[in-house]
């Protein structure tokens, strides 16, 4: 059966959590002690209660009352210096404790001499519940590939990059300013790691989470202290915690972690009152948010309504997304002028803010939300490998623009929470379509070397002092250790590993969720589920689930949007159709299920800047193939190098394309065998590739030292030149490519 989510299943979480909320809400009625909501009193408050009167006195009148959002209670024979008197509001005097019952959920202000709370603190359900890190595991080809990773920069960093290696985070004196590197570094190095098993990795974690926790400072700082005087400055503590969280979640019995987040919540809650966030800590608030969500979900504090209201003063303190994205301030092309707001990273973490948010403020506009953002990002800015363009700041359609690889990593995690809230599977073949394309096109495939900015159309990668990207430096296209700006070489560790541990989830029915396709190995309440793929490379999967228990478990099967006619076999019985886009339900029963999926994966066109063509088969973007020419231009330690990649073969080619619905009579699939022990990203070994005809094109040059825009297609009368045998490859299988080809109708001039 097919499962659609509508806003049907929005309404079902809503009820849900009105459920949890009744049956959890003692754990709320003690309140936030010392946090005032000023304002917003219904009629008829304060009120007196009896002498002995609790918080939880105040929070049941406000659980009882038709309107109230919120409550106060008011301390007897208590001054706080910060208050211009020493009455509440109506004048009533401390003699006994006081009730405000709220119509508005105000904002928070620091008096001692108050307790306060909500009335509905509870978030609202996620759609589908990651697994603790650790569970999911890369098997097959992804394994390869996250091996890849850890012999390359991701195992080598900490041993050589100053940034990471003599880091202010453990002591050194490098990484100022921000100091963002080593928390971006070890929020994505710490679940490679643990999902690989590596011991000298495990090391390299261990060290620098046992430095973090022996350093906090007494009254519950992590890191560097200056944020408490720079607001910007928070911003390098968000991915620190989420380390911290991951290394709890896969070493559960520790007991240093969750108390170290929450000192570290308490100092902050107090400081953003006198320093509240600012530029990139305002900015990227959400992920402050999920961290304090995280600890709400997984009930680890009996201080629920202070964790909530650390999440809420984030939200007011933070950039207004939902009204950048909603309105006409969002730029529809290139920008000139430039914001914090159009800035690529930024926008790239801010696609799940709303959605992050919505389950705090249960505002249907905030859901909403995160569809416009990915509706205007890909229509005013998308690229071809599903990520958008942002050489800094958003930068239109054309192809010979880039995206930073911050930002593609920053947009797979984004989509990949926003399908865990939503269960929507949109947000999942969005996260999927840049991994398997924008994520590996912007490496070397030995993952030693890496780009700051990527571009579809990618005809060299040099120093270009001239250059077609309008905010970034002439060595961003380079491949190399730090190319162009650091905070990339830092970062770029989560992509893979945050992908691997999002392919499988969990559902509210004790279910198990497929949502992204890639070979792995999952340990999950419901029992162990092996997911055998060549996917993307491959057209079909098998899932096996061996159960834990008797009760038939349902598992959940995401059918992509391009697959039109994916057939799904269990245990060996009749194929049903499973429709394209939709969650498709497969019930579990017995020791042991066995699902096979063939999936429908054809050819396809996409048109886009100046109607030129890109090229699809399932999930896979392909390029015109360029042969590379690599030069070293600086060696560091162990293989760490700059490189400039210029092209020993013509790039400026149109395909030949009669017609946009019958490419296999002009374009034929080449399916070769999957490498073992290699990623099947190298260039020597990827495993299907394209074979077409293209047109030479003379005319099409360059344009500051990158490929100038496509000329318009289809093209007519381009020339006497021959059509040729031309080879695409998957897109990220290389360093050089063309992925927006013009199109030509003419088999010779």
């Amino acid at each position: 059966m097919a499962l659609l989510f509508t806003s049907a299943s929005v309404q079902l979480a809503l009820c849900c959590s009105a459920v949890f909320l009744q049956l959890s809400n003692a754990a709320w009625s003690d309140g936030n002690d010392g946090v005032d909501r000023r304002n917003g009193d219904l009629p008829g408050y304060p009120v007196a209660l009896r002498s002995d009167g609790k918080p939880a006195d105040c929070a049941a009148m406000c659980a009882a009352k038709d309107g109230c959002l919120a409550w106060a209670f008011g301390k007897t024979n208590c001054n706080d210096d910060r208050r211009h008197d020493r009455k509440h509001s109506r004048g009533v005097e401390d003699s006994a404790p006081m009730c405000w019952l709220k119509g508005s959920i105000t904002p928070q202000s620091l008096d001692k001499c108050r307790v306060s709370g909500v009335r509905n603190g509870s978030l609202i359900p996620v759609a589908f519940k990651s697994l603790p890190t650790g569970n999911v595991k890369p098997a097959g080809w992804l394994r390869d590939q996250l091996q890849t990773q850890a012999t390359g920069l991701s195992g080598h960093l900490s041993l050589f990059w100053a940034d990471v290696n003599q880091s202010v985070w453990i002591g050194g004196a490098h990484d100022p300013g921000l100091n963002e590197r080593t928390p971006y570094w070890l929020n994505g190095f710490l679940p490679l790691a643990y999902q690989l098993g590596d011991q000298a990795l495990l090391e390299q974690v261990t060290k620098y989470v046992t430095y973090v926790l022996d350093h906090q400072t007494a009254d519950g700082w992590l890191g560097p202290e200056n944020a408490k005087k720079n607001g910007n400055d928070y911003w390098s503590k968000f991915p620190m915690l989420m380390a911290l969280i991951q290394y709890h979640e896969v070493n559960p019995s520790e007991t240093r972690a969750i108390p170290a987040i929450m000192k570290f919540l308490h100092v902050a809650h107090q400081s953003m009152f006198s320093v509240a966030l600012a530029g990139w800590s305002a900015a990227r608030y959400q992920d402050f948010i999920i961290s304090c969500h995280w600890l709400l979900d997984n009930n680890k504090t009996e201080e629920q309504q202070f964790v909530w209201d650390v999440a809420d003063l984030a939200h007011q303190q933070g950039f207004d997304w939902k009204g950048f994205f909603d309105s006409d301030q969002f730029p529809e092309q290139a920008v000139a002028q430039t914001t914090m707001y159009t800035h690529g990273v930024n926008n790239g973490q801010a696609i799940k803010s709303e959605g992050v948010w919505w389950r705090q403020s249960r505002n249907m506009s905030d859901f909403n939300s995160s569809y416009t953002r990915l509706e205007k990002l890909d229509k005013y800015h998308g690229m071809p490998s599903g990520i958008f363009s942002a050489d800094e700041h958003l930068a239109g359609l054309m192809p010979s623009r880039g995206v930073e690889l911050c930002a593609v990593v920053e947009a797979m995690y984004s989509y990949e929470v926003l399908f865990s809230i939503t269960g929507d599977p949109i947000f999942a073949e969005k996260a999927e379509m840049i991994a398997y394309n924008a994520l590996p096109a912007t490496f070397t495939k030995d993952m030693w070397a890496h780009q700051y900015l990527q571009q579809p159309n990618e005809m060299n990668a040099i120093h270009a002092d001239d250059h077609v990207w309008t905010h970034d430096g002439p060595d961003s296209i380079l491949y190399g250790l730090a190319p162009n700006y650091g905070c990339c070489t830092a970062n770029f560790h989560q992509g893979w590993p945050k992908y691997t541990s999002h392919l499988v989830m969990t559902s509210p029915d004790n279910g198990l969720v497929i949502g992204m396709w890639g070979p792995c190995q999952v340990s999950s309440p419901m029992g162990t589920v092996t997911v055998t793929t060549d996917y993307p490379f491959g057209d079909a999967a098998t899932v096996e689930v061996a159960m834990s228990g008797t009760t038939p478990v349902p598992v959940y099967l995401r059918i992509p949007s391009w697959s039109a006619e994916t057939m799904v076999t269990i245990n060996g019985g009749t194929a049903q159709k499973a429709d394209a886009g939709k969650m498709f339900k497969v019930m579990c029963s017995g020791k042991t299920c066995s699902i096979q999926v063939q999936f429908d994966a054809k050819l396809r066109v996409e048109r886009r800047f100046n109607n030129a063509a890109a090229v699809y088969r399932g999930s896979l973007l392909y390029g015109l193939t360029i042969m590379e020419n690599y030069t070293v231009l600086q060696q560091y330690e162990f293989e760490s190098k700059d490189y400039q990649v210029t092209p020993l073969s013509s790039w400026n080619y149109a395909l030949y394309l009669p017609s946009d619905d019958d490419l296999s009579s002009v374009v034929t699939f080449v399916q070769g065998k999957m490498p073992t022990g290699v990623s099947p990203y190298f260039l020597k070994s990827v495993p299907v590739h394209l074979v077409a005809k293209g047109q030479l094109l003379k005319d099409w040059g360059l344009a500051h030292n990158a490929a100038a825009p496509p000329p318009q297609s289809p093209l007519k009368n381009n020339g006497t030149n021959a059509l040729d045998s031309i080879v695409l490859l998957p897109f990220g299988a290389t360093c050089l490519r063309m992925a927006e080809m013009p199109t030509t109708l003419n088999k010779s001039g």
